[in-house]
C-alpha cells in the first residue's frame, strides 16, 4: 500500500482532524500547539501531522495568502523570481508518486517534509524544461532563477537551467545565493514559490509547480478545500 492509499484507507478520520485543526487556528491556538492536540486526539502519523501542519489554514490565514496570488494571465510581459528548489523539490515529488495537497489557502504542497537538500533524478532536465516552457506559453518576458550555494549540486543544476532557458529562447539568469528567500524578495517581483515562508513576506507570487500539476489531476493529488 503506498502512501496515497494509506491516507485515503482512514480519510473520514483525517476530515475530522482537518476539521478541529482549523477551529482551534480560526480561535488563535499557535500552529503547533494545535497539531499536537489533534494529531494526540485522533491517533495521527507522521504523514497526517505534516499535513496538518503544512497544509491547513485559518480562514484569515488562508484568504491573506490566496489575495497574494497572481492568476495565469497576470504573467503575460511580467518578470519573475523562480525559487528553483522549491518548484524543483514539489515538481519531482509529483512525477515521483509522492502525496500531494491542494491546501486550504490554494497551494500545492508536497509532505515529504524535504528543506535543504535536493536529490537530482534522471527527470530533472525534463522538469527544469516544463517549468521553463510553461513560464514561456504564460508569457513571463524576464526570469531570474535561484538556487541555495549551499545545497550539493546547486551549481550543476544552475547550469543546466541557464542552458535550457537558452534553448528555450527565454531571458532570464540563473545564480547561486546563500539567502534565496531574501533575493528573491529583494526586487519585488512576482516570486515562483510555495514556500510559506516567502509567500508570507512576498507582495505577489504564483505556485508554478501547484499550476502545473493542477492541469494533470494526478491520482496522488489530495484535495483539502472541500475536506
Amino acid at each position: 500500500m503506498n502512501d496515497v492509499q494509506w491516507i485515503k484507507s482512514f480519510w473520514d478520520r483525517l476530515i475530522m482532524a482537518i476539521e478541529d485543526m482549523r477551529y482551534l487556528l480560526d480561535r488563535g491556538y499557535k500552529r503547533e500547539s494545535a497539531v499536537n492536540f489533534v494529531a494526540s486526539r485522533y491517533v495521527l502519523d507522521k504523514i497526517c501531522r505534516s499535513i496538518l501542519y503544512r497544509c491547513v489554514y485559518s480562514s484569515e490565514d488562508a484568504k491573506r495568502v490566496k489575495e497574494k496570488a497572481v492568476s495565469p494571465d497576470e504573467l503575460k510581459g511580467s518578470k519573475v523570481v523562480v525559487d528553483g528548489f522549491n518548484v524543483l523539490n514539489t515538481l519531482h515529488s509529483f512525477m515521483s508518486g509522492k502525496i500531494l495537497v491542494l491546501c486550504d489557502d490554494g497551494i500545492v504542497r508536497d509532505v515529504s517534509e524535504v528543506h535543504g537538500e535536493f536529490r537530482p533524478t534522471g527527470m530533472t532536465e525534463q522538469l527544469i524544461r516544463l517549468g521553463i516552457k510553461t513560464l514561456k506559453e504564460l508569457g513571463v518576458t524576464y526570469a531570474s532563477f535561484y538556487y541555495e550555494t549551499q545545497i550539493s549540486k546547486s551549481g550543476e543544476i544552475s547550469a543546466l537551467t541557464r542552458r535550457i532557458l537558452q534553448e528555450e529562447g527565454v531571458d532570464g539568469l540563473v545564480k547561486t545565493e546563500k539567502s534565496v528567500d531574501s533575493t528573491l524578495l529583494k526586487d519585488r517581483c512576482i516570486v515562483i514559490t510555495s514556500d510559506s515562508v516567502v509567500i508570507y513576506r512576498a507582495d505577489r507570487f504564483f505556485d508554478l509547480a501547484g499550476y502545473i500539476i493542477l492541469r494533470e489531476s494526478p491520482k496522488n493529488l489530495i484535495m483539502l478545500k472541500n475536506a
